[in-house]
Order: C-alpha cells, then structure tokens, then sequence
C-alpha cells in the first residue's frame, strides 16, 4: 500500500552563448517569377501599344544561421525528493514511512543543480513533473440497444508506458448499457445496381433492432429504390486480335471502327493466323467476317462477339473457320450504353474490372457504328 511521493525537481534549460563571429547565414534558392498582368493591346492588332506592364514576384527568402562548432542546448534538473506514502497500514499501528537510500561511499547526496558552464546561459527556469497515466474519454457502447463494451485511450504522459508502471494504469474497457436505439429501425449497406449502364434497382436489409416490425418506432425505411450507372465502362471498347495458341502469339488491338484487310495487315494484323481474340468493355461489340470487303462481294461467315475472351475453339463454335478473319468492325451497342445489362453477379464484374452503382449523370454516346445488321 506504499507508493512514492516526490517533489517537483527544478530544472533549468542551458544553451551556448552565440559567437556570431563564427555564423554565416545560408539562403536557399529564391523562387521567383515574372508576372504580367492583362492588358488592352492582348485583344488589338498591336498597334500603339507600349511595353507589356511585366514584373518579377519573389517569395520570402527562406535563411538559416549556420555556426561552426554548434553546441545544442540542453535541459538540467536537480535529483528528486522523494518519500513512501504509506496508506492502510497492517502491522504498524503507528507507522512512519519513508525512503531509506543507501549513500554511495564517498559521495554526498546534492540536491542542488550542477554548476552553470561560463560558455552557457539559462534559458528558462520549469520544474519537472512526474510521470502520471493520462485517460480520454469512453467512446461510445458497441451496441444502441442493450449491453456492450466501450473503450478508451490511456497513456503515460511520458509518452512511454513502462514509466508509469508504478502506478496501476486504468481500465481502458468496460461494460456499458445503451437503450437509445431500442425499438429503432436498421438498415444495411445497399446491393449494387441490378443493371450495368442503365436504369435499375438496387436494394437493402431493413430490420427492427429488437426482431419486432410492430415494436419499432417510425415508418420503415425502404428497402428498394431505382439506380442508374453510367460508368466509364459503358463506353470502353477495344478489340484484340491475336495469333499463335490461346493468346500467346502476336496481338494487335483495335478501337472502334471499321477494319479491312488492308487494314488488319497496316495495324500488323496476319489474317489467316487469328486464332483467338478479347473483346474488352460490357457495351463493346465485334464483328469478325471472312472476307476482306466486309463480305461485301462474296458471302462467308459473319461472327458477332460480345465481351469476354474467345479461343480458336470458342470462335470456331461461333462459326469462324480457319482462323481465318479478314475484316472486322469494332463497335459500342448503343442500346446496351442507353438501356444497359442486367447485372451478372459480383464475380463477373470484378473480372471485367467494372465498378456497379455509379450514379454519375449520363453523358452522350457517340455512334460509332449503327448496328442495324
């Protein structure tokens, strides 16, 4: 039941005297720029005009004082004073407490500070205090409604724990009890919008805090409500072709537009060797044909891919043969940008990179290709 008690040493704060015959005073760079305000001849042909009214601005120069042999200034206090303050005693009925130490031989105990150096000079004169537990304020109850726990911060005013290990930290946790939000509606996070680039839906749990609708105080909330999402990624459109085995040959990417064979030969594009191809944005189409003038002239195949990733087996299914593509269109589906998909599930959009329940207005899309085919 003992604990110290000491008074506050004096201390005193002991820096050099300055020798300024031994300083130089070092500037950095000065940022300066010249500055010419608007004038009447900037909107005329030049004619009778004098001299543009310019003028050189600088900022403050920025300077530091740079002495040889700079010695820091330092803090000094005197030893402590200190003594046990006993409470609750069991075995004495009188008891006297006190600090006992045992003196160093040869050595008399100084209270006094050290003797000041003729190079130094006191700055100012404070007296040290001990080192004490600082507590903030209990934060709120984890729960609104019922029993919880609620926290705190306690520190050492040392800014270091074990200096205060003396003395018994506070409790930095404990019980609490809050019926504020009883009988009080909750809601949880919103669901992404059920369409991608396009009007939808998008929804949310709402609950009684107490698990009974009719105890619950105030008009539920609601739990569905119309969204719209007109991302960037209901306009990103890219196209690439790429040669070799599963997406491991040469590649070339095309952006919206229209493609012949000169075309896909220019971008370095081989025609006979398209063996898969990646069509990149959820509003992006691609049309691959077999002949050059977009079959034009001659019938052939005419494939239509949406997004996603397509091997030689993938496309072969959907009707290219001989990995053969001689003309292509790169093109936005307006309806989709304007109407948008339904919403696939989280995985697919994470793969695609898209973000869902964007709520930036719609902005006009520009008709890269009418898909009237």
């Amino acid at each position: 039941d003992c604990t110290p008690e000491c008074e506050q040493p004096t201390c005193q704060t002991r820096c050099p005297k300055p020798d300024y015959s031994q300083c130089s005073i070092d500037c950095q760079t000065p940022h300066c720029s010249v500055f010419c305000p608007k004038d009447s001849c900037q909107d005329s042909e030049g004619e009778n005009c004098s001299s543009p009214k310019c003028s050189t601005r600088c900022a403050r120069p920025v300077c530091y004082l740079k002495c040889a042999d700079h010695v820091p200034c330092q803090n000094v206090c005197h030893p402590p004073r200190c003594t046990w303050n006993c409470r609750n005693p069991s075995v004495c009925a009188k008891p006297q407490c006190r600090l006992v130490c045992e003196k160093a031989k040869g050595c008399a105990q100084n209270y006094e500070l050290p003797a000041l150096s003729p190079a130094f000079t006191v700055n100012r004169q404070f007296a040290a205090e001990k080192a004490h537990w600082i507590t903030f304020g209990w934060g709120k109850c984890g729960e609104l409604c019922g029993k919880s726990v609620r926290t705190r911060k306690v520190v050492c005013s040392t800014g270091e724990d074990h200096e205060c290990s003396f003395a018994p930290k506070p409790p930095t946790q404990e019980e609490c009890e809050d019926n504020s939000g009883c009988n009080q509606w909750q809601t949880g996070e919103w669901s992404p919008c059920s369409q991608l680039c396009g009007k939808g839906v998008r929804t949310r749990k709402v609950w009684c805090n107490n698990d009974d609708d009719k105890e619950c105080l105030g008009e539920k909330p609601i739990r569905q409500e119309k969204c719209r999402d007109y991302g960037s990624h209901c306009k990103k459109c890219a196209v690439t072709l790429f040669g070799g085995q599963n997406f491991n040959g040469w590649k070339q990417t095309f952006a919206p537009g229209k493609y012949t064979s000169d075309d896909l030969v220019a971008h370095g594009a081989k025609c006979e060797e398209t063996s898969s191809v990646k069509v990149e944005g959820l509003c992006c189409r691609a049309k691959l044909y077999e002949y050059g003038d977009f079959n034009e002239k001659t019938d052939g195949f005419k494939v239509r891919l949406s997004v996603g990733d397509y091997d030689s087996d993938k496309l072969a299914d959907k009707g290219v043969e001989d990995n053969d593509v001689s003309s292509l269109k790169v093109f936005l589906d307006e309806r989709c940008v304007r109407e948008g998909e339904r919403f696939p599930g989280m995985k697919i959009v994470e793969q695609l990179g898209l973000k869902a329940a964007e709520t930036a207005a719609p902005e006009p899309v520009a008709q890269d290709e009418q898909d009237d085919e």
